[in-house]
């Protein structure tokens, strides 16, 4: 019997007859099952039989029906909520309007390509089509996973221009904090350009998540739209506290609950977030920013003063260096130092190549010739 089961895949028959080869997946996903398969298989081909027109299933699976069946087996289950609800809302709007009544075979990249092209008709941007896109390709590669998809086409991404990053200067920031006069919004926006913490961290930050004695803080959770989670990398990161934070919360520390909250203690919302940090930029008079602007400052400050890449994609809480990397041109220093060696290997050949002259000059003036 020629039966097997590939790694994370269903039990398979795959045998040979007359140098044909026939592999085909087992209805029923044991090993007795894939051969008691492969005996109906062989007996019907002995008859004459055509097995790839009675082992394909009567109705093809339409992207539609797939959809449904992968978020509720799949998303639902390992994605965060906001990851949830950002794939409902491209799924609705964007993919099931256009693919919905295909087959899973009949979407090759041909129809892609002609999706992509009526997105960009749409006047929608390179990054909202690229994360479109995106959605695509994992649900198709489920579909392969799961051997409803034979093959997986090719999704090629547009191009895109890296969009220029928002930052406060340190004097911007220094004003910031300086005109605003609301305590726990001063302490929640000195925090956030001291730490480089996502807005949802910031929400879910705990006073027994501050260790004064080693000036750290431990980033364990994140609050979005009321859900409580791991942070956006989904592991825990611990950021150096300064002095000047440390002072900042010291007075009004407790042994538990948040750190930052509404007068009822209970958790913030981004809409309360960004009035109040727009409320600091109208007092500081410098343009209105929300609270990530905050964290871009953090990371460029960092850069800025020469600190390595890699110290500021761990503060970050980066899963990628490539993803830090989009600060690498704020660091003019090391940039300049670098072209700055090519001028001094110049120079020294320089010297090199004039030492026989410079040294005969003078011998010639030691024998007064």
């Amino acid at each position: 019997m020629a039966v097997r089961k590939p790694k994370n895949k269903n039990w398979q028959v795959d045998f040979q007859i007359n140098g044909i080869r026939y592999r085909e997946r087992s209805p029923l996903n044991t090993k007795a099952g894939a051969e008691a398969y492969e005996a109906v298989l062989r007996q019907r081909l002995s008859r004459g039989e055509d097995i790839k027109a009675l082992s394909k299933p009567s109705e093809q699976t339409t992207f539609k029906a797939f959809t449904k069946e992968w978020m509720e087996t799949c998303v639902r289950h390992t994605n965060k909520p906001s990851e949830i609800r950002a794939k409902v809302t491209i799924l609705k709007k964007h993919l099931v309007p256009f693919f919905g009544e295909l087959p899973l075979e009949k979407i090759t990249s041909q129809a892609i390509e002609t999706f992509k092209a009526l997105k960009i008709k749409q006047k929608l941007s390179a990054k909202t089509v690229n994360n479109i896109l995106t959605v695509l390709h994992r649900c198709l590669r489920v579909a392969c996973e799961w051997e409803r998809l034979e093959r997986m086409p090719k999704i090629l991404k547009i191009k895109t221009i890296s969009q220029r990053i928002d930052f406060l200067s340190p004097a911007e920031s220094s004003a910031l904090l300086r005109h605003c006069t609301e305590v726990m919004w001063k302490e929640m926006i000195l925090v956030a350009v001291r730490t480089g913490m996502r807005l949802g961290e910031l929400f879910g930050l705990e006073w027994q998540d501050v260790d004064f004695e080693r000036k750290q803080l431990t980033v364990r959770r994140s609050i979005v739209r009321g859900n409580i989670g791991t942070p956006k990398s989904g592991k825990v990161r611990y950021i150096p506290l300064t002095d000047e934070v440390c002072k900042a919360i010291y007075e009004r520390r407790q042994r538990s609950g948040l750190l930052f909250h509404r007068g009822d203690e209970s958790c913030l919302t981004h809409h309360i977030a960004d009035d109040a940090i727009k409320r600091a930029c109208k007092a500081a008079d410098i343009r209105p920013i929300g609270f990530h602007t905050l964290r871009h400052t953090f990371a460029s400050q960092l850069v800025s003063e020469g600190v390595p890449l890699n110290a500021v994609q761990e503060l970050m809480g980066h899963s990628t260096i490539a993803m830090t990397m989009k600060y690498a041109h704020l660091a003019p220093s090391a940039l300049r130092s670098a072209v700055e060696v090519l001028a001094k290997a110049e120079q020294r050949e320089t010297a090199t190549e004039c030492l026989p002259s410079v040294y005969l000059e003078n011998v010639l003036a030691q024998l007064n010739v």
